[in-house]
């Protein structure tokens, strides 16, 4: 906790709960094409925000893919959100090494810049993106924390769940 508490990581979230399912044409912006949010993932992604700010987890820049339930879920945690097609993933739909390369391209593109002097960065997209550089599979609204080099490789340090802040938040406290 202390590492996140002094800023400089990632903390790269999978969307929250979803339900639902993308329509076979998915426009990112166009929330009625897309599987979104579940009640659930909404109430999930708000406590998790409130976890973090109860934390003390200084949060900087917060990007998501344009996907509804990438950017809902940013907005959700974080109060604020910078939607940018590079989190967007079509290699989901493709599978092309192509878009494989792109995929995993724009994220190391995006971890080279450092976070925010004192913050952490949040990113929240599709589990995909992760996947294709370290074979991790996140769980929807699990967050894989990463510590960023300026290559754009990094070290991944752990990986939470909503329990798991949770269970931080209770050991936290005197």
């Amino acid at each position: 906790m202390t590492q996140l508490r002094s800023g400089g990581l990632v903390l790269y979230f999978r969307h929250f709960d979803t339900e639902g399912a993308d329509a076979p044409n998915v426009t990112p912006r166009d929330c009625a094409t897309q599987r979104n949010l579940s009640d659930q993932g909404r109430a999930n992604a708000r406590e998790v925000g409130r976890l973090l700010r109860e934390l003390r987890i200084p949060l900087g820049t917060v990007l998501s893919g344009e996907y509804c339930r990438n950017s809902d879920s940013a907005a959700l945690l974080a109060g604020r959100v910078t939607p940018t097609p590079a989190l967007n993933n079509p290699y989901f739909r493709t599978g092309t090494e192509a878009d494989r390369q792109r995929v995993t391209a724009n994220l190391r593109t995006l971890l080279r810049v450092p976070p925010r002097t004192g913050t952490n960065t949040v990113i929240v997209t599709h589990e995909q993106n992760l996947r294709l550089s370290t074979g991790w599979m996140l769980a929807e609204g699990e967050a894989a924390v990463l510590r960023p080099r300026a290559d754009g490789t990094f070290t991944v340090l752990a990986r939470v769940t909503r329990e798991g802040w949770q269970a931080a938040l209770r050991l936290s406290r005197p």
